[in-house]
């Protein structure tokens, strides 16, 4: 079966092509996987969310390579596809330099109130509760959460077939991708939905996304790759990481112009 997270693997695959990419380090912390990765432009970092509710006496020892990319995605294992999406969102950061692409510094929250109108539904899957505050008043908002510890007023995920086909604003967290519900999601909207995949997970090669019916993509590239991991192993998270300035935020859509990314 072609999934959404093994197109990805496959298409930034065939834009990295014949170059050469090292796998130096990796590992599954509290918060975040990383893979580190070494190429003739330097090291660049991936991460991904570490599905912690979702672990189990799994593989062990798997070693991310960058040739088995698209079966490290789709492996049963939760934490193995992390590590694959992390290694994915790595290679991607390197594409993005590599191909001088244009990433315009942006606002999650802003780009998404732009797509609210007059009696429109939106759905967000995951916990993105700022930015869906931001769309009530002018949208009916429902939220859905796998985890019952951050559910709050959300919804629990299972609820998806009754409120997705209903909404013109469709927002997933790239933890969808890690955790395998992201085909399921993607096959509920109706057919004129704005689709926005947001989150330091959803970190993969913008164009390919795009391509794969992704409107709108907020995602963050990360600054300085040892001192993040170093981090990271320490149980930080997304948070920290943004609070210390180590997270390059980013807003990619289909329409806007980009504007030049700097480290």
């Amino acid at each position: 079966m072609q999934t959404f997270s093994r197109r990805v693997a496959e298409e930034v695959l065939k834009v990295l092509g014949s170059d050469d990419v090292k796998v130096l380090d990796q590992c599954n912390c509290l918060n975040y996987t990383y893979v580190l990765i070494n190429t003739r432009l330097g090291e660049f970092l991936g991460i991904a969310y570490t599905p912690t509710e979702d672990l189990r006496a799994g593989e062990i020892g798997v070693e991310p390579r960058v040739e088995e990319l698209p079966e490290l995605v789709t492996n049963l294992d939760s934490l193995v596809r992390a590590l694959g999406v992390a290694l994915i969102n790595a290679i991607s950061h390197y594409l993005v330099v590599r191909e001088g692409l244009r990433l315009s510094q942006g606002d999650l929250k802003s780009e998404i109130l732009k797509y609210v109108r007059p009696n429109c539904t939106a759905c967000f899957v995951g916990s993105i509760t700022p930015v869906a505050e931001a769309l009530r008043g002018g949208c009916t908002v429902y939220q859905l959460e796998r985890r019952s510890d951050l559910r709050h007023d959300s919804y629990p995920d299972i609820d998806a077939p009754l409120i997705i086909p209903n909404c013109d604003l469709l927002v997933i967290t790239g933890s969808a991708i890690v955790n395998n519900t992201i085909d399921q999601l993607l096959a509920l909207r109706k057919g004129n939905a704005i689709t926005v995949l947001s989150g330091p997970t959803a970190a993969a090669y913008p164009p390919v996304l795009h391509d794969l019916g992704i409107d709108v993509v907020g995602s963050s590239l990360v600054r300085d790759p040892r001192v993040i991991v170093q981090l990271l192993k320490l149980g930080a998270g997304y948070r920290l990481l943004d609070k210390r300035g180590l997270l390059f935020k980013y807003v990619s859509t289909k329409t806007t112009q980009w504007v030049r990314y700097s480290s």
